[in-house]
């Protein structure tokens, strides 16, 4: 059975609980998700995606209570599925990618437009 294609707004950008390199302490905080998506390829109006990728912010501090800060992206781009030739590349539910510290994207698609 196939899954469903990521549309934009399918992404969930869920940040780590590994505080950043040299802090004790701290979180992360998600910046908004970027999309690249198939302008000719849509599923009710929202353009089918390939790849997204977010920004995550850290905040923190070291062990002497210095301030830490940092940052840290994660991409996460589409397998080869069974679409049509070159729209064959489509994030699907259950896609997803970590970054190094936890952070992490996460596809839940839900839309009516399926792989084979």
């Amino acid at each position: 059975m196939g899954k469903q294609v990521a549309v934009e707004g399918d992404v969930q950008a869920i940040a780590g609980t590994t505080p950043y390199s040299g802090a004790a302490n701290g979180t992360w905080t998600a910046m908004p998700v970027q999309y690249v998506s198939y302008s000719q390829l849509t599923v009710s109006g929202k353009a089918v995606i390939y790849e997204a990728k977010c920004r995550f912010l850290f905040s923190g501090a070291n062990p002497s209570g210095a301030p830490v800060v940092g940052q840290e992206e994660v991409k996460l781009a589409a397998q080869t599925t069974k679409l049509q030739g070159s729209l064959s590349q489509v994030l699907v539910t259950g896609d997803s990618a970590n970054g190094q510290y936890g952070n992490q994207l996460k596809v839940t698609a839900a839309n009516k437009l399926g792989t084979g």
